[in-house]
């Protein structure tokens, strides 16, 4: 180390390069590293997220087929074709009718037996007679070979598997696989009196069918969800072993009779935990996410799987990692290359004027002469030269100098002073715009994690409203007598995915594309918001008395407007477990409004009889993720605040400890732009830092 400073010390050039270099080089080095951790970090986030998603689709798609298996069965049982058969009548014998219906649904085996026939199952004959059970029941079981022969001839070597060592698997002495899993579904029949004698049995033997696992593959695993050359797939264990799956061995083969790995098999089957992780499959590693199924009985019988390859996005993230270090690198050595030479030019002319100090100083007659630059160096040498001229010709000639450099100190140290003033100056506006650029990266955090939450949710809904479509086009006439509420959950699955919306305005803000105010009937609105939340009212036992007594008219976005009194009457009815009374009230009202003056307005008033709002929590009801509740979400006020602010109205809360809460909702008639709508926005901001913060994450 001292021979690095006396070397150092040795050379301006030296000492000009290290100061350069050396901070360049650990610059490098964390760009590299914060690069690498960052880039895997997320990268391993966004693939958790997904192999978790695909697993609840495949999991879903399972239960549907289970869903669909008993629908069938159930439209089989109260048939009149099966009824005429079982009485010896009809065009069509027992057996004959039960073979083709067995033959269309692609089905193993299909019989009617009588209850008494799973007596030696005591817990599966014990839910058939539970009154929960009427109608039957779906789902997977587990059945031994003896069984299976006695349903069908020849199942029981269909789901004979021969087992394979598997790298990473637990230890065990098995070779094969004899039990059978089957998809299977009971169905009672009853007799003219309504009573259960007989059941329809009827199931899908799964050990070996590459069918359920390959759709439910090209389900979740369609074009373009997926790197190039990267395959996705869907597995069903007993126990652990792979009975139906899509993964191949090295052959090609499906690795039917394979096991999985060992801490996988702990976490899912002995703890009955999912698990989502990078996982050891068959001969690789894989993004994986694994859920444990259960039996008709609701014993722990096997896994369902669902994941793709690691290495697809290993070698995705070393190239990305590759590229920046070569891009990184080139910096390195463009930068290098014009250090190098500015030094260079820097130190060439500080080296000339060392040479003629020490000439001058051994007494000879030397001059630095013009150096060809035009900066401050080139300004000390003519001086330097200036100088040595007045000292041989005169002391007086040196005065005069020394007050003329005196005068260019003082008017050099006035510009330094104003390019100080000027720095500060920038400086305040650096720090301005950098405030306005944390801002913008607040709101694109909340947009991810708004957009995160959007498709989450907006998933299910689509999924809901999909199903309730396909159950009115099935229906058809036979829908009438639901139609009301058919319609009711259409609409309602619409209002979440407007509710999707106005969340994700908070996180564009500014961007023009709020909804348009129109002028609109309150008393309407409030009456109509009635209906929509009278079945949570009617569960909880509670009354709701409007007193709609508004004459004037306010501009709002109706369906935004709808939105704040549903969440003002749900959190109403959520006050109070015992039945209470629930006012919902309008009037007209005006409000003094700083820099608008008196402006006429409605106001909307929702009381309950709970136990009111403690008075160290009152001011923070509106603050976003703030809640009491152990399943909330901390967002319904604040979201509606803003919805209320953002017409120019104002929404706040008067309560009494033990009397209950009353929510005010002013409306002006006229809407304005009051700007207060970015109070709720930087307070989603501050709380998004606080859950992002170091302190939050635990240090």
């Amino acid at each position: 180390m001292r021979r690095l400073r006396r070397w150092l010390r040795a050379s301006i050039r030296r000492r000009l390069l290290w100061l350069t270099f050396a901070p360049m080089a650990l610059l490098i080095i964390a760009l590299t590293g914060l690069t690498a951790y960052w880039t895997s970090t997320y990268n391993d986030r966004q693939l958790y997220m997904k192999v978790r998603a695909d697993l609840a689709v495949a999991s879903r798609v399972l239960d549907g087929l289970s869903q669909q298996q008993q629908a069938r069965l159930e439209e089989l049982a109260h048939s009149h074709a099966l009824a005429s058969a079982l009485q010896g009548e009809g065009s069509q014998s027992l057996e004959a009718l039960l073979d083709e219906t067995q033959e269309a649904m692609q089905l193993d085996w299909l019989r009617v037996v009588p209850l008494a026939a799973f007596e030696t199952r005591p817990e599966l004959h014990r839910r058939l007679h539970s009154p929960g059970h009427t109608h039957g029941m779906s789902g997977l079981d587990v059945l031994p070979a003896t069984r299976l022969e006695t349903l069908a001839p020849g199942l029981a070597q269909r789901a004979r598997l021969e087992l394979h060592d598997t790298p990473q698997a637990a230890p065990s002495d098995r070779r094969r696989e004899t039990r059978g899993m089957v998809l299977r579904t009971l169905y009672p029949i009853h007799d003219d009196p309504g009573h259960r004698r007989l059941l329809l049995d009827g199931g899908r033997l799964l050990n070996g069918d590459a069918a359920p696992v390959d759709d439910i593959r090209d389900l979740v695993y369609g074009p373009g969800t997926l790197p190039e050359g990267s395959t996705g797939s869907v597995t069903l264990f007993l126990d652990d072993v792979r009975i139906a799956t899509n993964v191949r061995l090295d052959n090609g083969e499906r690795a039917l009779g394979t096991r999985v790995s060992e801490p996988v098999s702990r976490q899912v089957l002995e703890r009955g935990e999912r698990f989502i992780d990078s996982a050891f499959v068959v001969s690789g590693w894989y993004v994986a996410a694994y859920a444990p199924l259960t039996s008709l009985t609701g014993q722990r019988i096997g896994m369902i799987y669902a994941g793709f390859p690691l290495a697809p996005y290993e070698a995705l993230y070393r190239q990305t990692l590759f590229q920046v270090g070569a891009i990184l690198a080139i910096i390195v050595l463009i930068s290098g290359l014009m250090v190098i030479r500015g030094i260079d030019a820097l130190a060439s002319p500080i080296r000339r004027m060392h040479r003629v100090i020490h000439g001058v100083r051994e007494g000879r007659h030397l001059r630095i002469g013009h150096l060809d630059s035009q900066d401050e160096l080139a300004e000390l040498a003519h001086e330097f030269d200036a100088m040595l001229d007045r000292l041989d010709t005169h002391q007086a000639a040196l005065q005069r100098a020394a007050q003329t450099l005196e005068r260019r100190v003082e008017a050099r140290t006035q510009s330094l002073t104003e390019k100080t003033r000027a720095l500060e100056e920038h400086v305040a506006l650096l720090k301005q715009a950098r405030a306005s650029l944390m801002t913008q990266e607040k709101l694109a955090a909340l947009g991810e994690m708004t957009a995160g939450i959007a498709h989450e949710i907006n998933n299910p809904a689509a999924v809901i409203l999909g199903h309730v479509e396909l159950l009115d086009d099935t229906l058809g006439p036979d829908a009438a007598p639901v139609r009301d509420e058919i319609d009711t959950i259409i609409a309602q699955v619409e209002r979440i995915r407007a509710l999707i919306d106005n969340l994700l305005q908070y996180s564009r803000a500014g961007n023009g594309q709020e909804p348009a105010f129109r002028d609109e009937d309150i008393n309407a609105i409030a009456a109509d918001t009635e209906v929509l939340v009278r079945h949570a009212l009617d569960k909880h036992g509670h009354r709701l008395i409007g007193s709609l007594h508004a004459t004037r008219r306010a501009e709002c976005h109706r369906g935004q407007l709808q939105q704040v009194l549903i969440n003002l009457l749900l959190n109403a009815t959520q006050a109070s477990t015992s039945p209470m009374i629930i006012h919902l009230a309008t009037r007209d009202t005006s409000r003094t409004i700083p820099g608008h003056g008196r402006r006429d307005g409605v106001e909307v008033r929702v009381a309950d009889q709970g136990p009111g709002i403690p008075l160290e929590l009152r001011g923070r009801v509106f603050d976003p993720f703030f809640t009491t509740r152990e399943a909330g979400s901390g967002l319904g006020l604040a979201i509606s605040a803003g919805i209320v602010r953002r017409s120019g109205g104002e929404m706040w809360v008067a309560s009494a400890r033990g009397r209950g809460s009353i929510f005010h909702v002013w409306l002006p008639c006229q809407a304005f732009p009051s700007g207060a709508e970015d109070v709720t926005t930087r307070k989603l901001i501050a709380s998004l830092s606080d859950m992002t913060s170091p302190s939050s994450r635990g240090g």
